[in-house]
């Protein structure tokens, strides 16, 4: 799987979870709730974050070596 595949399918997950999320949230309204969309939820949304800038970093760089080691 590419990077770019592999952010593309992470970014689709992430945002299933949240859809999900937010119908849950509908019927689900207390202080448990609250609490694990601060602690597990944004978590999860910002490990993701972080996954999404890894993906593109690596990108890059898989382009610059590929540039590299291209035959002129």
């Amino acid at each position: 799987m590419s990077s770019q595949a592999a952010k593309a399918a992470l970014v689709d997950a992430l945002k299933q979870l949240r859809r999900r999320f937010d119908v849950i949230r509908r019927d689900w309204d207390d202080d448990t709730a609250k609490r694990f969309q601060a602690e597990v939820l944004e978590t999860i949304e910002q490990q993701a974050a972080a996954a999404i800038k890894g993906f593109d970093q690596a990108g890059e760089l898989i382009s610059a070596v590929r540039r590299e080691c291209a035959d002129d």
